[in-house]
């Protein structure tokens, strides 16, 4: 699939987009939906399977997938099991036949990431709430996941064309950076020799093991400068620097800046700092704290589920 097509390609945006959430304690079924119908699913707990069309997918806990069809949409929620789902939905686009069977035929199976979870929980939590601006937000909240999942997707495709081995370090990589990795390490978790894991690395990835490690840092140090409030030395410790010192050589070396810059050109500052800061600009200083529709009829669960979605005006 295409995955560096516009959203407005594949859904109708003029539409606007939807958001829900699903519990089912025993299992059951949803649906057959009739109609044209599109959706970005996730499965938190349990199993689903999902027949849209003629094409039957099956998304397992922790998975997530994207459903176009024409003409019937089902979902079978595994008896006797709790089930607890949510999604992204919109109306279809007007998709050209070639793009409508990638679409159908399109990616299932993918591991939720934390980006794509953590855009459809605001959407939920949006509810029914509406009016010019809500609306706005919803539709590129919308847009947002579709994009999320389309870069998913992309690279989970590109993880399934690299060897096993680089796979198994990378992973390694990501879920522990902080922790003291070594390429010997790395390379007897993967089952093979260091010598060749480098090369499969340089191979695939373009990168030694070391410098993807090093750059898993640097990125996920700048992500805490710009959006914590974290101390930079409590950055680099957590990040798995030697000290605040080799930290800030590392960065600047990366970026070109020192973290106190990086943080300073526009990311966060404490309410102290916005205090000070107000102090001298003469301006007062704000502070950000973070924190279906109905296309096809209402959700109807098995016995004792509890089945919701939410609208969009």
């Amino acid at each position: 699939m295409d995955y560096g097509r516009p959203v407005s390609d594949i859904a109708d945006t003029s539409q606007g987009f939807a958001f829900g959430e699903a519990l089912y304690p025993l299992g059951g079924v949803y649906g057959p939906l009739t109609g044209r119908y599109l959706c970005i699913l996730l499965v938190h707990e349990g199993q689903v399977t999902i027949t849209s069309d003629d094409t039957r997918a099956m998304l397992d806990e922790g998975q997530c997938g994207i459903f176009y069809n024409e003409h019937i949409y089902l979902a079978e929620f595994e008896i006797k099991r709790r089930v607890r789902v949510s999604w992204c939905e919109a109306t279809p686009g007007n998709l050209p036949e070639a793009v409508a069977m990638r679409v159908r035929g399109g990616s299932a199976g993918i591991d939720i990431s934390e980006r794509l979870d953590t855009l459809i929980r605001i959407g939920v939590d949006l509810g029914s709430a509406f009016g010019a601006n809500i609306n706005a937000f919803r539709n590129a909240l919308g847009e947002a996941v579709f994009h999320a999942f389309f870069h998913d997707a992309r690279m989970w495709e590109q993880a399934l064309q690299m060897p096993r081995p680089v796979q198994t370090a990378k992973q390694h990589i990501d879920d522990y950076f902080a922790d003291d990795l070594t390429v010997a390490g790395l390379a007897s978790k993967a089952g093979v020799t260091p010598q060749h894991l480098i090369s499969l690395f340089g191979k695939h990835l373009g990168v030694t093991p070391i410098r993807y490690l090093w750059q898993k840092r640097a990125d996920r140090s700048q992500f805490l400068l710009l959006n914590t409030g974290l101390t930079i030395a409590e950055i680099a410790y957590q990040c798995g620097y030697k000290n605040p010192f080799h930290f800030s050589r590392q960065i600047k070396q990366r970026y070109g800046v020192s973290p106190k810059e990086i943080r300073a050109r526009g990311g966060y500052r404490t309410p102290a700092e916005l205090r000070e800061l107000s102090k001298f600009t003469g301006r007062k200083s704000g502070l950000t704290v973070k924190g279906r529709s109905e296309l096809h009829g209402q959700v109807q669960g098995p016995k004792g589920g509890d089945a919701q979605r939410r609208k969009d005006p």
